[in-house]
């Protein structure tokens, strides 16, 4: 958890810097304008930080960002090159700039994060960065409340954990009490937006140059070996290509597929941006999705946060195979997989694809599952509001 800030200085930050940071903090501040700190350890958290300053930045805040290890480009530098450029967030350059300076909010979007320098001295909120369904524990929670999510003496490390999912926050308090007052259930930010859009499927195959006499395929690929690209192999492509006359189809993979990042897997972003070479549709890394998700008809979807976003817009839903213990038995994933047809590999496809366009109940389902995830955009925006306002309100007391 630590590593992003290299070893050598470890012991220095660790004890001084924490030290240091509570002599700073422990004093109360009566102002009008609020200090918020976003902790932004790689390009793909910036996205989730900057969603949350859109619903606060209305507010008497000031917001300040520190880069993590994610960067190897010296991006902690500077703003140039991320979301946050052009926005009124000051970046924070050195370490120690994070901890001199006296804070009423630290947001997070991940779990690698220097947690041991401000728990229970600065209010620490955790955002998260998608609908969570993948699991660090053989299946028994999800990746936010796993065993990363607690320290070294068990403590949870966060004071409040904004969550989406409606029956993963009943769960969890239901299985331990001391989440009763951290989770908020907010629904999912993007919920209201994708409920807006989700009538324009015919414009967004229009916009993307898709063929409207046909079905629209799409496949949304996480990363490593569990993943659909990894699962279906090289050999979905080549059926595919056999289907083309039949579907259109759309490829979308993980930005982690697009370098390596374990030496026992070949990454495969390389292999599908070549399908545009014949004809097919492939978003690019970092491109907004909507318009691709919105233009299907069926998505074929692994484990990741896509799978939820495929049941909010209502489509028609085929899963690829992966392990049980791979996601959280509270998830939505881990129930979705067990409503829709799962492809175990690529020769599948065909028939998968059969079944969920003839048979009405699949669409149906996926409408079951909406309520779960949904906020309208509105609603989301005082939530967001309010738990920020009582979190600062606490730290003043």
């Amino acid at each position: 958890m630590n590593s992003w800030m290299g070893r050598k200085f470890l012991f220095l930050y660790k004890y001084a810097g924490k030290w240091i940071s509570r002599l700073i903090n422990q004093k109360r501040r009566k102002k009008e304008v609020y200090r918020i700190l976003l902790f932004c350890n790689a390009p793909a958290m910036e996205e989730h930080l900057m969603n949350y300053v859109e619903q606060v930045e209305d507010g008497p805040y000031q917001f300040f960002v520190f880069f993590g290890d994610g960067y190897t480009d010296g991006a902690g530098k500077r703003l140039e090159g991320t979301l946050f450029y052009g926005k009124k967030i000051i970046p924070l350059v050195h370490l120690w700039q994070m901890f001199c300076r006296y804070w009423d909010l630290i947001v997070c979007p991940d779990l690698d994060y220097p947690f041991w320098l401000f728990k229970g001295t600065i209010p620490l909120l955790y955002i998260g960065h998608g609908i969570s369904n993948v699991s660090y524990d053989r299946g028994k929670t999800v990746y936010d409340y796993g065993p990363e999510s607690y320290d070294e003496n068990g403590e949870f490390l966060f004071d409040k954990v904004l969550e989406p999912n409606r029956r993963i926050a009943a769960l969890m308090k239901e299985g331990d009490r001391k989440f009763e007052d951290l989770i908020c259930h907010t629904g999912y930010r993007f919920a209201g937006k994708i409920k807006a859009e989700s009538e324009k499927g015919a414009w967004y195959r229009e916009q993307l140059h898709i063929p409207p006499d046909r079905p629209v395929v799409s496949f949304f690929g996480s990363w490593n070996r569990e993943s659909l690209f990894h699962v279906l192999g090289e050999g979905l492509f080549d059926v595919c290509d056999r289907l083309k006359d039949q579907y259109s189809f759309i490829f979308s993979i993980h930005p982690r597929e697009y370098r390596e990042y374990d030496p026992e897997i070949k990454p495969m972003g390389a292999l599908v941006e070549q399908q545009r070479e014949k004809g097919f549709t492939v978003r690019s890394p970092g491109e907004d999705w909507i318009p691709y998700i919105m233009a299907s008809d069926v998505a074929v979807v692994d484990y990741s946060t896509m799978m939820s976003l495929a049941v909010l817009a209502g489509k028609r839903v085929i899963v690829s195979e992966f392990p049980d213990e791979k996601v959280g038995a509270c998830s939505l994933a881990y129930q979705l997989k067990r409503t829709f047809p799962v492809l175990k590999d690529a020769d599948g496809l065909e028939s998968a694809l059969q079944q969920v366009l003839e048979v009405p109940m699949f669409e149906q389902m996926a409408e079951q599952f909406q309520d779960e995830l949904y906020v309208s955009s509105e609603d989301y925006k005082k939530k967001i509001q309010k738990i920020t306002e009582e979190m600062i309100a606490g730290r003043q007391k």
